[in-house]
């Protein structure tokens, strides 16, 4: 079924012992019969999914790509402002609200999970970076503006898969300083981790945007890691730039440059990018439809499942931190399970591979 108009669907479930809310924003293309990409668009500190939406104007840029846009809301601090646990905070566990948040939305939609991508302003663009170390394997690329990572999160930050990687960047932030701080990893030391991480050469090529707007106070230039590479790392050095949303005309603090859009940058660089990049087809099912975990959840020191395939698949069992643990292949059998007496008690999520699927499901062993 096609939708006739645009929708703005907005919704809550129980995560934590929290209520956590959220908006989708279905485009008018989407087809049912179709699968859809999915983009987390991230508010900033202080801010919220409805001011994130206006100040992108991302919604404009999905009526015509056909993807859906999700724009969660963060929990309040204890100075009651709006925010991420982006490797700080009081411990709320906003990597699994955004984890079951994707399962959600495909509960719903029909959407093309090897498609799920995040972008976000200032401590949005942080939680991306934070998704990208802890749902490494869920999230298939990320675009962050004016929010670099935690220094303690980048000691950390070592996820199985490679991810390609926009970064979007004002010199003159004074916000969260291009050159870092105590607690944020400066815009170069950002670009090294993923590029190291990629396995990347120093070299770079660099283009710089045309000066359209010559009352913005600034000018952008755009460095690129990895061209034509599976996983590149490109930066958008915004010269005198603010902490803004380039092309949004929203002044946040300092200049906002009108040289380029950014929305329409990231959904050019997100676009490109599954996470299968295999000339293969991959079908990447819900939950249900393949896997389903036996007894209760929470876990002790075994984890069983059920299965209906006959083929060979394989498990990798990661921490929230995206590094993985325990892996193991498997024969398609119906009721199988694995040890997990070397894990200590946490969170964990189990991906389950075959020639054909991917699967992911949360489990907490106690």
């Amino acid at each position: 079924m096609t939708n006739l108009i645009a929708q703005n669907v907005t919704g809550n479930f129980v995560h934590d012992g929290l209520t956590r809310t959220y908006t989708l924003y279905i485009p008018a293309n989407y087809n049912a019969t179709n699968t859809h990409p999915i983009v987390f668009n991230l508010h900033g500190y202080t801010s919220n999914g409805s001011d994130q939406a206006g100040m992108t104007k991302m919604n404009a840029i999905a009526d015509t790509a056909g993807f859906i846009v999700a724009y969660p809301e963060g929990t309040l601090n204890q100075l009651s402002q709006p925010y991420w646990n982006a490797g700080y905070g009081t411990g709320v566990d906003d990597i699994g609200f955004i984890d079951a948040l994707i399962d959600t939305i495909a509960t719903h939609y029909t959407v093309n999970l090897q498609r799920v991508y995040s972008t976000g302003f200032s401590n949005g663009g942080i939680m991306s970076n934070t998704l990208a170390c802890a749902l490494n394997h869920r999230i298939a690329a990320i675009a962050g503006v004016g929010g670099t990572m935690s220094i303690g999160q980048h000691a950390a930050c070592s996820p199985s898969r490679k991810i390609p990687v926009l970064h979007i960047h004002g010199t003159t932030d004074l916000v969260v300083p291009y050159a870092g701080n105590g607690a944020l990893l400066g815009v170069n030391a950002l670009i090294t981790h993923w590029r190291t991480h990629n396995g990347l050469a120093t070299a770079a090529t660099t283009t710089s945007f045309s000066n359209t707007s010559l009352l913005d106070g600034s000018t952008a230039d755009l460095i690129r890691y990895g061209t034509g590479s599976t996983y590149p790392v490109h930066l958008i050095r915004v010269n005198n730039g603010g902490h803004s949303w380039p092309g949004s005309g929203v002044f946040v603090n300092g200049n906002t440059n009108m040289d380029f859009d950014a929305s329409v940058e990231i959904w050019k660089f997100l676009s490109q990018y599954n996470l299968v990049t295999s000339t293969s087809t991959i079908e990447v099912v819900s939950s249900s439809n393949w896997i389903n975990l036996v007894g209760a959840n929470p876990v002790q020191n075994e984890l069983q499942w059920q299965t209906n395939i006959e083929d060979n698949y394989s498990l990798t069992v990661y921490n929230l931190l995206g590094s993985p643990l325990l892996q193991q292949n498997f024969e398609g059998v119906e009721l199988t399970k694995m040890k997990l007496t070397a894990l200590p008690v946490g969170a964990y999520f189990a991906v389950y591979t075959s020639n054909n699927k991917v699967q992911t499901l949360k489990f907490i062993k106690e």
